[in-house]
């Protein structure tokens, strides 16, 4: 890990970040990220997989870099440690598992001798649970072709609804305008598609949702949308609101509201409606993070970004 990662890390920086406690309140009976009782704290370090086990999610790193921990003790207090040696990081399932593009991969791309970044909640026992992890040194997957030709169906969120067009902003920040119509059948993931109807706009798709459309592309760029399904809805999403206490652009996490918030290339960057990106969140940034929970049984632990609006 660079020196210049470190230097900036500080317990004060950190007095709510990783304190995380158990609590009810994101929909569908999901368990939404708050603050833990004191003996918990956080963990740094990058090094290399010197063991993997996949049936376990387990990743064992032999530190090289500058690897830092600290354990809040109640009040204004917490406990710096250095990180050396050999650390076993835990996984949990929504975990990020990224490559050097900031993608997504599976834990089965993982290969002994990888180096690796890994970021993660401490727990009281010592065990690492992680939130992150990433090879800075491997791509999962070529780059990808520009295509000059508009493609008939497209992923990405929605900023704006008027009426039956939809205002959607794609992974490259690129707007497109979705139509609906009576025709437009529109499904909640894992659901079934329901007819739009006809009059008042999308039915259950509103501004900050996460969608895939499936339709023709017309003359002028926009899609018809035949078949629209919300992957996430921002209304039922966990979510934490409030000021980014400290930013790790070496891991693309971030603290907001004491809660660890993992980002990845999945996540859309927003400031206002317009797109943005994680290098432009600094502390004190204003900040509503919608995502799925990352969690250890029925204890809440972090947030993963889907959708981070910059406010």
């Amino acid at each position: 890990m660079k020196e210049r990662a470190w230097t900036r890390l500080s317990a004060v920086a950190f007095l709510a970040a990783v304190v995380l406690r158990a609590s009810a309140g994101a929909a569908g009976g999901q368990s939404a990220p708050a603050p833990l009782a004191r003996g918990w704290g956080w963990l740094l370090a990058s090094g290399i997989a010197s063991a993997v086990d996949l049936a376990d999610r387990t990743v064992t790193v032999a530190v090289t870099g500058e690897g830092q921990a600290a354990v809040f003790e109640g009040g204004a207090n917490w406990r710096l440690r250095p990180v050396s040696g050999t650390e076993v990081v835990r996984l949990l399932p929504a975990a990020v598992i990224a490559d050097a593009d900031r993608e997504p991969v599976a834990l089965a791309a993982l290969r002994t001798g990888t180096p690796v970044l890994v970021w993660g909640a401490l727990r009281p026992d010592a065990s690492v649970l992680g939130l992150t992890l990433m090879m800075p040194q491997f791509r999962a997957r070529p780059a990808p072709a520009v295509s000059i030709v508009p493609q008939p169906g497209i992923s990405g969120v929605v900023i704006r609804s008027l009426g039956g067009v939809l205002d959607v902003l794609t992974p490259r920040g690129v707007r497109r305008s979705v139509i609906v119509t009576g025709a437009t059948a529109v499904r909640s993931s894992g659901g079934e598609y329901q007819s739009a109807g006809i009059g008042g706009g999308p039915p259950g798709i509103a501004p900050f949702d996460l969608i895939k459309v499936e339709g023709t592309v017309n003359s002028d760029g926009s899609i018809a949308s035949t078949h629209i399904e919300i992957e996430l809805a921002a209304a039922g999403a966990a979510q934490v609101s409030g000021a980014v206490s400290k930013s790790f652009g070496d891991v693309d996490g971030l603290v907001v509201g004491g809660v660890m918030v993992a980002a990845s290339g999945e996540t859309y960057f927003l400031r206002g409606i317009d797109p943005a990106a994680f290098g432009g969140l600094a502390p004190g940034q204003a900040v509503t993070v919608y995502g799925t929970p990352i969690s250890m049984g029925s204890v809440p632990i972090g947030l993963r970004a889907r959708l981070v609006v910059m406010r």
